[in-house]
C-alpha cells in the first residue's frame, strides 16, 4: 500500500515525532473505516441490541480500536489505551445528549475492559519474547546423554564439488 504523508503543523509534527506516531494516510484509513462503523452502528443506526449482547460488541469494538490506534500508529501502549478511553467517553457523553440513546456507566466500564484485555495481551506478549531473549541456551552434552556427535569434513565436499 503506497504510503502518503500528511503535512503537519510544525508544533504538532514534533509531538508526533516525540511519540514515534505515524499518521500517514495509509494508517489513518482503517482507522477511520474502524471509526466510521462504531460511530454508524452505535449512534446513527440504533440496533436495539440486547443488554448481554450489547456489552460484547463494546469490548469487541474498543479492544479493537485500541489494537488499531497501536498498530497503525506505531505508538506507546499507554498512548493508545488513553486514546481509545477518551474516545469512549466522548462517545458515552455524546449519546448522553442524542434521542433515543442513553449515557452508560455499564457501556464505559466495558469498553475499559476490551481496551484492558488487549493491553494484557499485548504486555503479556512482550515480555514472553523479552525473556526468551535474555534467557542463555543451555549447552547440550551429548556424551552425559549416552550420544557420540558426528563430525563432518565439509572441506571434502567442497573439494569434490569443485572438481565437476
Amino acid at each position: 500500500m503506497p504510503v502518503f504523508r500528511l503535512k503537519l503543523p510544525k508544533f504538532i509534527q514534533e509531538r508526533v515525532d516525540q511519540h514515534y506516531l505515524d499518521v500517514s494516510l495509509s494508517r489513518v484509513l482503517p482507522l477511520l473505516a474502524l471509526l466510521t462503523f462504531g460511530v454508524l452502528a452505535g449512534l446513527v443506526f440504533n440496533t436495539g441490541v440486547g443488554h448481554p449482547y450489547d456489552k460484547i460488541i463494546h469490548v469487541a469494538f474498543y479492544a479493537l480500536l485500541t489494537l488499531s490506534i497501536h498498530a497503525l500508529f506505531c505508538c506507546r501502549l499507554r498512548i493508545s489505551a488513553v486514546a481509545a478511553f477518551s474516545m469512549g467517553l466522548a462517545g458515552e457523553v455524546v449519546q448522553g445528549f442524542l434521542p433515543n440513546h442513553e449515557s452508560s456507566l455499564s457501556d464505559a466500564f466495558a469498553n475499559g475492559v476490551g481496551i484492558a484485555m488487549v493491553v494484557a495481551a499485548i504486555a503479556l506478549i512482550r515480555s514472553e519474547t523479552q525473556q526468551v531473549m535474555e534467557e542463555k541456551p543451555v549447552p547440550l552434552d551429548l556424551e552425559q546423554m549416552g550420544l557420540q556427535p558426528i563430525y563432518y569434513d565439509l572441506s571434502a565436499d567442497s573439494d569434490r564439488s569443485s572438481e565437476k
